[in-house]
């Protein structure tokens, strides 16, 4: 299946248009290997962050319409358009030149419960073929039913078991906690997380360690594989990146209403301190069942079931 994401100009920052070949991205303008603009977007030129992960489900290509729109005979198209109100001449200019191709909307940045969240995208899903966001069922159903058009589950694909195996080497307690939340948005809630991470570590003998983004994306995987825990108190419900990167080194994660916490461990999705105490020393006294929260990470994020899932979605008559 040739897969192709295409997403607006204005919204894809500094990433140039790249191609997967053999698991690997290449630029498209130059055919070398590619990591995405920063040392926080890519690793290896294949373990890759977010939607930018899409690409991988087939040798596909990212397009960024300012660098052209090349021949390809897309079988789908993952489509984005978050900033413009009337996107009709874009999807209209992606389907005129990919005249085959099942356009699917989907979204980048916009997330559930937050001012031009999902709803703001309505206009644009309903000129899609079909509509697909990165969230849980409920999510979706609920949305569906304001939009008045099927809105589909697809989880981001993630190479968890490649993060796994080149990241998690710790295996002795290092006495450390991350406070986990995203330090640069002030409504994400980082002050109250470092509190009660200061809390914790105060009466239970740790050290905290701060979320300072100021480490490549390796840089960051390693740190989390060293701590014992990750306190991750975000206060809205996205994708979960730190959900994922913990659970997949390893990493016991409490705390957040991510998307990916209220799928694979929803006992442990909330911000409520007390219960978070409760957790924490739960683990402390039980012990972390790795393996139980791994698998469910495996089931939900690998390509191969993505794959499937898209297989299902394209052929759904709804």
């Amino acid at each position: 299946m040739n897969i192709g994401l295409i997403i607006k100009s204005n919204e894809c920052g500094k990433w140039e248009s790249y191609y997967v070949k053999d698991d690997k991205a290449y630029s498209l303008s130059t055919d070398k290997l590619y990591n995405g603009p920063t040392p926080q977007d890519g690793i290896d030129y294949h373990i890759f962050r977010n939607i930018w992960n899409r690409v991988f489900v087939g040798d596909g290509y990212f397009l960024n319409p300012a660098q052209g729109l090349i021949d390809v005979d897309f079988d789908v198209i993952f489509l984005v358009n978050e900033s413009d109100e009337m996107p009709n001449d874009f999807v209209n200019s992606i389907r005129n030149k990919y005249k085959n191709a099942v356009i699917v909307g989907t979204t980048k940045e916009a997330i559930p419960g937050v001012k031009y969240g999902l709803d703001a995208l309505t206009n644009f899903f309903k000129l899609c073929d079909k509509a697909v966001v990165q969230f849980n069922q409920e999510t979706c159903d609920e949305f569906s039913e304001r939009l008045g058009k099927k809105v589909y589950s697809l989880p981001i694909p993630y190479k968890v078991e490649a993060i796994r195996e080149k990241f998690k080497r710790s295996t002795t307690p290092s006495k450390k906690i991350l406070a986990g939340t995203a330090s640069w948005d002030t409504n994400r809630g980082y002050n109250k997380c470092l509190d009660f991470c200061n809390y914790l570590a105060n009466k239970y003998g740790y050290t905290v360690v701060h979320n300072n983004d100021d480490k490549t994306w390796a840089e960051w995987l390693q740190g989390i594989d060293e701590v014992d825990f990750v306190i991750n108190m975000d206060t809205q419900q996205r994708l979960g990146q730190v959900t994922i990167e913990s659970l997949a080194v390893g990493t016991p994660h409490i705390g957040g209403i991510s998307d990916t916490a209220l799928c694979i461990m929803p006992e442990w999705a909330t911000n409520d301190t007390d219960k978070l105490e409760e957790i924490f020393v739960s683990i402390l006294e039980n012990g972390y069942d790795d393996e139980k929260y791994y698998k469910r990470l495996v089931d939900r994020y690998s390509f191969k079931n993505n794959k499937k899932l898209l297989h299902e979605i394209l052929e759904d008559k709804e």
